[in-house]
């Protein structure tokens, strides 16, 4: 049965009491390594502590050897009382040394650092994100060693990890390049040979950045590679002054390019054509990037027998030299099913509901897109669409709006906790948080996935 406490943060130590366990701390594990060398083997204990770090028992902490339930009812070891959470909704469990997170089919389903995750046991590690409804915890592994630990530590222990260890070199003697001179030689010689090189790298850097690839097409692709790219002429890329040329193939249906920008401080600065014809231009996003942007491709004049070919226009270069950019190009492709009013009026509904439902489980949020996305669909071969159709569209547009700015909230808040506090930790829970709203095909889990993996250290 665990046991749950307040976080260490929270105990009231004072500073001497504080550095007094730091010093044993650091007194067991030389006593450990001196064990190790001396032949004896290190007795461990396994177990794990889940910490509530979003939710309403926030703070609490709840510690088992080897497994655990979590639920709503009394029956299961971590009760959380969530509209989300399902009688029996989880549990942590241990085989063959390794941890399992395995959702107990429940409703709304487990999260596992932001990616639903089916019925079949996921693995653990340590630092993991496990969010059910609203509630988020975090995965840590205990690995405590059995044994006398010492009470005292005496001031001899505390300034022990003081002493300057020099590898092979007698206690007091260092070698030449550890002295200040041979450090400030080091520095020299590291600036000469480092800054020509730089120098050299920088001229380089500068007739790459100058070169223009604006009548160079590129193929689309839905790898990450081409999503994460960046467009135009600013910050990320120089070699794209005039306009960017992208092909694809149309597959039939439905298509819709999304995507964001950046720099677009005039109306009709940037136009897009498709197959030499003018469909829209860049919303005005002044110098921050806006997401999400989207524009219809008519099906009139896509091909279906020949590449198609995409392209963003700036219409001040040249001969200006206007600043703009373009990221995360989509080219979204949807089979239209046959026409069918009732079941677009079903979906509808079961869309609806999702909206409504929106702050029970995040994950709705998302579900009412797709389904209002689906009744869209089934009402786009009537010859007449009705009000219906646009009151279909209205919801799909106000929902798609909604999940954007949590992408953007999210984003801006990890961004801030980064660089402002320098509170990595932090970040990434943000960007666990807003992850949650979205499905792994989107390309706002994407990008958020992606920041994710970079302060996680794509661990």
């Amino acid at each position: 049965m665990g046991i749950s406490r307040r976080p260490a943060k929270y105990s009231g130590k004072s500073k001497q009491d504080k550095a007094r366990d730091k010093a044993a701390a650091k007194a067991q594990k030389r006593a450990a390594k001196a064990d190790k060398k001396a032949g004896k083997k290190e007795e461990k204990r396994d177990g794990f502590v889940l910490t509530v770090i979003d939710g309403q028992q926030q703070g609490k902490e709840h510690f088992y050897d080897r497994t655990a339930s979590i639920g709503r009812v009394e029956e299961n070891d971590i009760v959380v009382i969530d509209p989300g959470m399902s009688r029996n909704h989880a549990r942590v469990l241990v085989e063959h040394g390794v941890y399992l997170l395995q959702d107990l089919q429940s409703a709304n389903g487990t999260r596992l650092n932001g990616e639903p995750i089916g019925t079949d046991p996921e693995v653990l590690r340590d630092g993991d994100y496990i969010t059910f409804g609203t509630t988020t915890m975090q995965f840590s592994v205990i690995e405590s060693l059995r044994g006398e630990i010492t009470a005292e530590t005496r001031l001899d222990d505390i300034s022990a990890a003081k002493v300057d260890k020099t590898g092979p070199h007698e206690p007091g003697k260092r070698g030449f390049f550890r002295r200040p001179l041979g450090k400030l030689l080091i520095v020299l010689v590291v600036l000469g040979v480092g800054g020509g090189l730089g120098l050299k790298f920088l001229k380089k850097k500068r007739i790459i950045g100058n070169t223009d690839n604006s009548d160079v097409p590129m193929i689309y692709s839905e790898d990450d590679k081409f999503f994460n790219a960046v467009f135009g002429l600013g910050k990320y890329d120089r070699t794209h002054p005039s306009h960017v040329i992208i092909r694809f193939e149309y597959l039939g249906g439905r298509a819709e390019l999304q995507y964001g920008a950046w720099g677009i401080d005039k109306v009709g600065e940037v136009e897009v054509r498709l197959n030499g014809h003018r469909i829209g231009q860049v919303e005005l996003t002044m110098f921050r990037w806006r997401y999400g942007l989207k524009i219809p491709l008519p099906r009139d004049k896509l091909y279906k027998d020949k590449t198609n070919q995409l392209v963003f226009d700036s219409k001040l270069n040249p001969p200006g030299t206007d600043t703009w950019g373009i990221c995360y190009v989509q080219i979204l492709q949807e089979a239209i099913p046959p026409a069918d009013r009732k079941e677009a009026r079903q979906r509808f509904l079961l869309a609806k509901k999702a909206w409504e439902d929106r702050e029970v489980e995040p994950g709705n949020m998302y579900n009412a897109l797709v389904g209002f996305k689906k009744a869209r669909n089934y009402l786009e071969g009537l010859p007449e669409k009705g009000e219906f159709y646009n009151e279909v569209v209205d919801y799909l547009n106000r929902v798609d709006k909604a999940l954007t700015k949590r992408f953007q909230e999210g984003l801006f808040s990890a961004r801030r906790a980064e660089k402002v506090r320098a509170d990595k930790k932090a970040a990434r829970l943000l960007l666990v948080r807003a992850m949650r709203f979205f499905h792994k095909d989107d390309f706002r889990y994407r990008e958020l996935k992606r920041y994710l993996d970079r302060l996680s250290g794509a661990r």
